[in-house]
């Protein structure tokens, strides 16, 4: 009953588990390999998600996701997920990134559970140029490693959310369309009007993207493409962080917080 109960509440969160998970050891049912408390995670993602596209996205929205990456950030560092990545941010590991396969893997996930991410889309996202990730991944590790990244997206978002004290943001960071979720292209994003003075006092010491707050997304792009890497080579821990981390930096270009291209 436990077992059939588990998996009937995998098939509704939007992020039980990334289907770009390959290794012929993995078990035939996906689900078994989630985790409980980042498919908590996930769960809350969808209820926001959902609400924002109907009803707007507000400040209560933002402070939401910030406490899920903070947590998120919690789970990562009990597995030992942020310890693992820290340690690949040493590896000259370019040569093994698959945008393609990802890209399309990725699709068909958020397709199954109700999301729209187009293909190109996200194949665009993950296509960078070794001297692009190789200076992103030491400037991560400058930063004090993914936890002050993760630290930095949570204060990202409370700023957000003070900025839009009483408003709304429609028709952007996620619509509804024939009753799935769809996340619009990065192409169609309108350039975020951010200013540097917005993000004075932040309490990450050494805040690389300040004031360039494109390059927080370009950076959360390159841990998303470690995760997916490490998942792909049999790092189960690591595909449900993967999923949600690309996920989360579309969901940031959607609200207007920052446009990787401009990094």
């Amino acid at each position: 009953m436990e077992k059939i109960a588990r998996r009937s509440f995998c098939g509704t969160a939007l992020l039980a588990l990334p289907l770009f998970c390959i290794r012929a050891r993995a078990a035939d049912d996906l689900s078994e390999q989630s985790d409980f408390i980042l498919d908590n995670l996930a769960d809350e993602f969808t209820r926001i998600a959902a609400d924002g596209a109907q009803n707007g996205f507000k400040s209560e929205h933002f402070r939401r996701c910030a406490g899920l990456i903070r947590t998120f950030d919690v789970r990562l560092e009990e597995k030992g997920t942020n310890r693992d990545l820290n340690s690949r941010l040493e590896e000259d590991d370019f040569h093994k990134l698959n945008p393609s396969l990802t890209a399309r893997r990725t699709m068909e996930y958020w397709d199954k559970h109700g999301i729209h991410l187009g293909e190109s889309d996200l194949k665009a996202q993950l296509t960078m140029s070794p001297a692009d990730y190789r200076q992103m991944k030491k400037r991560i590790k400058k930063l004090g490693g993914v936890r002050r990244l993760h630290a930095g997206i949570a204060e990202a978002l409370e700023r957000k959310a003070t900025e839009y004290e009483g408003a709304a943001i429609r028709g952007a960071a996620a619509v509804v369309q024939n009753g799935r979720i769809v996340f619009p292209s990065s192409r169609k994003t309108n350039r975020p009007e951010f200013t540097p003075v917005q993000f004075e006092g932040i309490l990450v010491p050494d805040v690389f993207w300040l004031p360039n707050m494109d390059c927080l997304c370009r950076a959360m792009t390159v841990e998303g493409a470690l995760l997916s890497l490490a998942c792909l080579v049999g790092c189960v821990p690591c595909c449900v962080p993967a999923a949600f981390m690309l996920a989360f930096e579309k969901f940031l270009e959607g609200i207007g917080l920052c446009s990787p291209s401009h990094c």
